[in-house]
């Protein structure tokens, strides 16, 4: 059995510093999940209750990060297969309110969140359009020359909505491909729904419940 422990323990020592090779987050957890279970068996055959502990908790949250990813990229695909609209997104972002006549932001400002409308309604004055529960705002922003706003956003009345830092943002767009590419496939929804508004003669504003636009 000794060996079979010395074995684990040089195991769980090279899933460890490969961990180190990926590009990506989820492999790295899987790496990490499968060191700490090689770790795991070392340890409690050697009676060395300290590391023991730590790479039991180690596993725990990695197994728990690896889980909440699963599901942000499960999410993310559902939304992409069905209804256009960001509600898989918001239980990682900040709850924030604003009040009539409030402006969030202005034209050329510098872009540096996204957001998303839970309630009521805002009017991108730029744009000429207003949008409601369920649209995206800002995203456009973080891909913009400069990072610019290419519109102000104000609230026509009581609004509520979700708001996440872009550094945030792009940390889940690199760290998780499908998570980019599932949001990218919505961008473009989006645009498509946008251009064929136009192109069907809808000019003005845009109803509540309708496909956002292009948003700043």
């Amino acid at each position: 059995m000794d060996s079979v422990a010395v074995a684990c323990g040089w195991a769980g020592t090279a899933l460890a510093v490969a961990a180190f090779w990926p590009k990506t987050i989820m492999p790295l957890r899987w790496l990490m999940v499968a060191a700490s279970l090689f770790a795991i068996v070392y340890f409690a055959w050697e009676r060395n209750w300290p590391p023991l502990g730590a790479n039991v908790l180690i596993l725990l949250l990695n197994l728990w990060r690896l889980q909440e990813m699963r599901k942000l990229i499960a999410d993310a695909e559902k939304a992409n297969r069905e209804e256009l609209n960001f509600d898989w997104l918001t239980p990682h972002m900040q709850a924030v309110s604003f009040e009539a006549g409030e402006t969030l932001f202005n034209k050329g400002d510098e872009a540096d969140a996204v957001y998303v409308v839970a309630e009521g309604q805002l009017n991108l004055p730029e744009l000429g359009i207003i949008i409601g529960p369920g649209a995206m705002i800002g995203e456009m922003g973080l891909f913009s020359v400069g990072n610019r706003r290419l519109s102000g956003a104000r609230a026509m009345g009581p609004v509520r909505a979700y708001r996440m830092a872009y550094r945030d943002f792009e940390q889940h767009y690199f760290q998780n491909p499908q998570f980019g590419l599932y949001l990218v496939r919505l961008m473009v929804r989006r645009l498509e729904s946008n251009l064929s508004r136009y192109s069907g003669g809808k000019a003005g504003p845009v109803a509540a419940a309708a496909p956002p636009g292009l948003n700043s």
